[in-house]
């Protein structure tokens, strides 16, 4: 993580300088309740930490780094009572990073479909803020079990990494992760046995539901 970190206060030190001007609060008064952290840098940091403490690979890892990268476009103010938003910032997240990758494609940091997937992990990872459900989460992902495990993972680093006054509790992401990795060995198993590729989504989804 710190050879990502690094890499891209270097290259993108605009970048990095919105993040830590873009703070989350109105002022001392008016503070935002999901990110008392304050500014962006800072809750992508703790966020960039959890990642890293749980060991979780490369694709999550940057993710953690960029998913927020858009706020300081996004933020607007409330002038009816002062609250910070973001609206939007997942995609505008999404279409910053795509430069930054591109960047550590050429680089050799990262192959051209980690980079699909990373945008994809930015542009969906608010995705589970309306609801930790397996069962949904694949059927809105086509049962792609593995990008599923990598938005449950990402999702559970942008919970922790924050001080809010109603974190979901990681008891439920720990519990999806374990389904889904439960499943996914499933899948390994029945491709072992019957020498029969699982790429069929929907034999996947059948699992989770009857299973």
């Amino acid at each position: 993580m710190y050879r990502y970190i690094a890499w891209f206060q270097r290259n993108y030190p605009s970048l990095h300088g919105k993040m830590t001007l873009c703070n989350h609060n109105f002022d001392h008064r008016d503070l935002n309740p999901y990110h008392l952290e304050s500014d962006c840098w800072s809750h992508t940091m703790m966020v960039c930490k959890i990642a890293e403490l749980n060991g979780y690979d490369k694709i999550v890892s940057i993710a953690a780094l960029l998913h927020d990268i858009g706020k300081p476009d996004a933020r607007r103010v409330n002038p009816r009572n002062n609250h910070v938003q973001f609206f939007g910032h997942e995609n505008i997240s999404a279409k910053i990073a795509e430069e930054v990758l591109s960047s550590m494609a050429k680089e050799g940091m990262i192959e051209s479909r980690e980079k699909d997937e990373i945008v994809k992990l930015i542009v969906h990872h608010s995705f589970l803020h309306r609801g930790l459900e397996t069962t949904r989460l694949l059927d809105s992902f086509g049962g792609e079990i593995d990008f599923c495990i990598r938005l449950v993972e990402l999702s559970r680093c942008d919970n922790l990494g924050r001080f809010c006054e109603d974190t979901v509790d990681d008891a439920k992401y720990r519990e999806i992760l374990e389904a889904l990795h439960s499943r996914r060995q499933m899948e390994i198993f029945r491709i072992s046995e019957t020498g029969h590729s699982m790429n069929d989504s929907e034999c996947i989804l059948d699992t989770f539901r009857n299973g």
